[in-house]
C-alpha cells in the first residue's frame, strides 16, 4: 500500500467521521453560552435569544486546517441567511497553539472572510457543555431551533446543511428522521474505527469486506466510496473484477437514490489515476443521479455533464452544464461559468482538429 492511500484514510477517519457521539443529544436543550471575551459580533444570551432566530454554536481552533476550510462556508451561511440565523464561533484558548492574542490576530486577519459572531470560551466551559472530552474531530458544530433545543450536530464541511438550514428556519426539519441519522452515523463511525485497525495491522481484505459493509448501510458514504477507489486503484489486476462488480450492484441497488448516485459519480470522475479510472461506470451513476432527482440538484446535473465530457460527448456535456446555471446560486454562478467556457473551448477545439 502506498502513502497516498494512508492519506486517504486519515482524512477520512479523522477529517469528516467525528471519533466520538457528543454527549448532547439531539432535541436535548441548548446549554447557555459561557464566554469570557467576545471579538466579533454581538454578546449572545442564548437562552434568552433562542426564541428569535436559529443559532449555530461551531467549535474551532487557529491551527486547525479543516476550521479554516469552515470558515468561508460558515460566512456564506451567515449572510445568506441573515435575518434568521446567528452563527457563533467558540473556541477555547491555549496558550501554546491558540492564545488569545494568537485567535485576536487570526480573526482580524481574516476581515470579511470571517463574517460571523466569534467569542473565546470561559476556560472550555462552553466545551465541555456541549462536546464530550472524546470529541477529537473540529471544526464541530450544533444547530439550535427556535425552542431552544439542538437540532442538527456535526461539521460545518457538511455538504447537507445547504438544505438542513434552510429547513429548520421554515419550522420542516424533520428532528426524529435527523436522530435516526446520527445514530447511523455513530454505527459507522464505530465501523470507520475497526477499519482503521485492521489496516493497521495489514488485514487489506478486511478493509475492503468492512468499506462494503458500511456501504451497505449508509450508501452515500463518500468517505467509504473514495477509500474503495483507492483500494482498487492500488491493486487493479487483483481488484478490478471485484470493483466493477461492487459498483454496478451499487448503481442497480440505489440508483433511485439522487445523493449516492451523485457522490459515486464524483468519486468515480475524480479518481486521480487515469489507468484504473472507469467512465463507463461514471456515466451510469451520473445517469442515475441525473434521472433520480424529483427536483434536480446543481451537484447531480454538474456531475452527470462532468462524465459526459469525460466520454467525449461534449454536446451533450454543454447542454447539461446550461441546466447547472439556472440551479447554482449566485454565488456559485461564475464556477459554473467557467466550467461551461471550457466544455464550449473542447467543443470548438475538437470541431478544428
Amino acid at each position: 500500500m502506498k502513502r497516498k492511500l494512508i492519506g486517504i484514510l486519515v482524512v477520512g477517519f479523522l477529517g469528516w467521521v467525528p471519533l466520538a457521539q457528543a454527549e448532547l443529544d439531539l432535541g436535548d436543550p441548548a446549554p447557555p453560552l459561557k464566554i469570557k471575551e467576545w471579538v466579533r459580533g454581538e454578546k449572545v444570551n442564548l437562552p434568552k435569544d433562542a426564541a428569535k432566530k436559529i443559532h449555530m454554536i461551531e467549535f474551532w481552533a487557529t491551527w486547525c486546517p479543516p476550521c479554516k476550510e469552515s470558515i468561508p462556508l460558515l460566512t456564506k451561511y451567515q449572510k445568506n441567511h441573515e435575518k434568521e440565523l446567528v452563527i457563533v464561533g467558540v473556541t477555547d484558548a491555549d496558550p501554546y497553539r491558540n492564545s488569545v492574542s494568537d485567535i485576536k490576530d487570526f480573526v482580524k486577519d481574516q476581515g470579511d472572510k470571517m463574517a460571523y459572531t466569534v467569542a473565546i470560551d470561559d476556560d472550555g466551559a462552553t466545551t465541555k457543555a456541549y462536546m464530550s472530552s472524546e470529541v477529537m474531530g473540529i471544526p464541530h458544530a450544533f444547530l439550535v431551533g427556535r425552542d431552544g433545543k439542538v437540532v442538527w450536530q456535526g461539521s460545518p464541511l457538511d455538504p447537507a446543511l445547504e438544505t438542513v438550514i434552510p429547513e429548520i428556519i421554515a419550522g420542516t426539519y424533520d428532528v426524529t428522521k435527523a436522530k435516526k441519522a446520527a445514530d447511523l452515523d455513530l454505527e459507522v463511525q464505530r465501523r470507520f474505527q475497526t477499519l482503521d485497525m485492521a489496516y493497521q495491522l495489514g488485514q487489506f481484505e478486511a478493509v475492503w469486506e468492512g468499506l462494503v459493509d458500511i456501504l451497505r448501510i449508509d450508501p452515500a458514504n463518500e468517505t467509504a466510496m473514495q477509500i474503495l477507489t483507492s483500494l482498487y486503484a492500488e491493486e487493479p489486476k487483483k481488484k478490478g473484477d471485484a470493483f466493477r462488480k461492487w459498483a454496478r450492484d451499487h448503481i442497480a441497488k440505489h440508483r433511485s437514490d439522487a445523493t449516492a448516485m451523485t457522490r459515486l459519480a464524483q468519486v468515480l470522475c475524480e479518481n486521480p489515476d487515469f489507468t484504473t479510472r472507469t467512465p463507463d461506470l461514471a456515466l451510469e451513476a451520473a445517469r442515475a443521479a441525473y434521472d433520480a432527482s424529483k427536483q434536480r440538484t446543481a451537484a447531480a446535473v454538474g456531475v452527470y455533464g462532468r462524465a459526459l465530457y469525460q466520454v467525449g460527448d461534449l454536446d451533450r456535456a454543454i447542454s447539461v452544464q446550461k441546466e447547472v446555471l439556472s440551479l447554482v446560486s449566485a454565488d456559485d454562478k461564475e464556477v459554473a461559468e467557467r466550467v461551461l467556457s471550457f466544455y464550449e473551448q473542447c467543443k470548438q477545439l475538437q470541431e478544428t482538429n
